[in-house]
Formats: C-alpha cells, structure tokens, sequence
C-alpha cells in the first residue's frame, strides 16, 4: 500500500480526495486538518504528502519546510492560489509539484504516480558516487553538494536536476527537454518550476560571476561548465 498524509481543511474536497483514491484499491491515505495535526504525525513513514497552502493554524508553505526535515519523499501542494510567487515560495520550500485546485482527479492521481516513480528511480547504487566539478561535488548517495568542506542537502528535485546537468556538460539543455526528462511528462510550457530549481541550486552552490557553474543563454537552454568559468 502506498501510504499519504493528505493535510487539507476543506472536508468537502478531503473526503472527495479520500474516496477517490481509496476507490483506486492501492492508497492508505491519513488525512490531517491543520499544520498541527500533521506535525503530530509526522515522524511516521509516508510515501507522498498531499498539502494545501492555506491551512487554518499555520501556512501549508512554512509546514513543508517543517516536514522536510523528516522526510525526503514527494510533497505535492494542492491549491487554490496559482500566482506565481505562490508557486515559486512552495517550490522554494520543499515542494515537488503543485496541482492548482479545482483539479481532476485522475490528474492528481497521475500527478502521486508520475512524483512516486520518480523518487524510487533516485539512483542509490550508481557505480559512480560523485559528481565533481571545479567549486563543488555532488554526493550521489546522500544527494548533497560538498563546497568549501561544507555539505549541503538538495531536495529531491533539485538532486535529479543538478545531476542530469552535470552529466550532460557542455552543452544547451532546454527547459522543455530538461522538464521532461526530470519530471517525465511535457512541460505543456510552463516551465517556471524548472526555473525555481535552477535558481534554489544555484544558490546551494554558490553561484557568483566568479565561478558560474549554471548558465541560462536566451533562446538556446541551460549550460553546465564544469570549469565554472567567469563570467564575461
């Protein structure tokens, strides 16, 4: 069984998510009201996270954080804010993904599978344990950068993204291709969650203009230069 917290204080939609996915045979769902409630359970074992943004005791966004240092599995907001700053603070905060409320069921249900499939293909026996470049490493098991002596820890996403850079170097990557090859569907354009994670890991890493790992070039996509060469 794959087991949820669903933390929504809306008990209309709760119980419509509930019976949805219960009705699917293969979910156990725990479902929360508030931030307090889901920190009272929190250090049991989930598999996906489902949590609204506007919870009545504390924000959904300052619980993932929370939440965060417990568990490293998928965390998908669902919401009715869809503003981008929203978006982009979820994101920042631990958020794997955010599904903008009303949605179709069948959506989130894809949405739980395509986050579940992604986080059990986190490589853990890679042959190769890190990744190594001019002003960092890239610890591939415990899914940290190492910079000045100093480690650390990515979010899930943030890890498959730096990775996939990493082993794709020198060359243009774009955010479409980047979006689908990371979160494993089209990004249908909207590609500002790739653009999120680009910016929170350039900030684990250091980023300055005189050692530029990360590079965005108008019209051509992302670029990794393992040397981090200054910028012009």
């Amino acid at each position: 069984m794959i087991k949820i917290m669903l933390v929504e204080d809306d008990p209309i939609l709760a119980r419509i998510i509930l019976y949805y996915l219960q009705q699917e045979g293969f979910y156990e769902v725990e479902w929360v009201k508030t931030a307090g409630e889901a920190l009272a359970i929190a250090r049991h074992p989930f598999d996906v996270i489902l949590l609204d943004v506007k919870l009545p005791d504390v924000s959904g966004i300052d619980l993932c954080q929370k939440l965060r240092e417990w568990h490293s599995c998928p965390i998908i907001f669902i919401s009715c804010l869809d503003d981008s700053d929203t978006i982009i603070r979820a994101l920042e905060m631990g958020g794997d993904d955010f599904v903008t409320k009303p949605f179709d069921n069948k959506v989130l249900a894809a949405r739980i599978h395509a986050n579940l499939r992604r986080n059990r293909s986190l490589p853990t026996d890679q042959p190769v344990n890190q990744l190594i470049c001019n002003s960092f490493s890239l610890d591939m098991r415990s899914q940290t950068v190492c910079r000045e002596g100093i480690s650390t820890p990515l979010s899930n996403m943030e890890f498959r993204v730096l990775s996939y850079l990493m082993q794709n170097p020198d060359r243009y990557i774009s955010a479409e291709e980047l979006y689908k090859k990371v979160w494993g569907k089209d990004s249908c354009g909207d590609v500002r969650t790739v653009m999120v994670h680009i910016h929170n890991i350039r900030k684990k890493i250091g980023e300055d203009k005189q050692a530029l790992h990360v590079r965005c070039v108008w019209g051509k996509g992302y670029y990794f230069d393992p040397k981090g060469t200054q910028e012009n």
